[in-house]
């Protein structure tokens, strides 16, 4: 395993992995490339990071998240 720091998420997430039809990725590996509908920007994000969004999310708004 890889040395992360102690802020660093991606700590959590080195055995996720990011699956599709044809197979497999490291999630530490991927990143999510999209177009901001409000502002029409491009943005590239760590899939790790929006692992964190996710948890973050959810461990705060428990009974809005399903």
């Amino acid at each position: 395993m890889v040395e992360y720091s102690s802020h660093d998420w991606r700590k959590y997430t080195d055995d996720a992995i990011v699956k599709n039809d044809n197979g497999t990725m490291k999630v530490n590996e991927s990143v999510v490339v999209f177009t901001d509908p409000k502002d029409l920007r491009t943005y590239e994000v760590d899939v790790s990071r929006l692992i964190r969004v996710f948890v973050n999310n959810r461990d705060g708004h428990k009974r809005s998240v399903k």
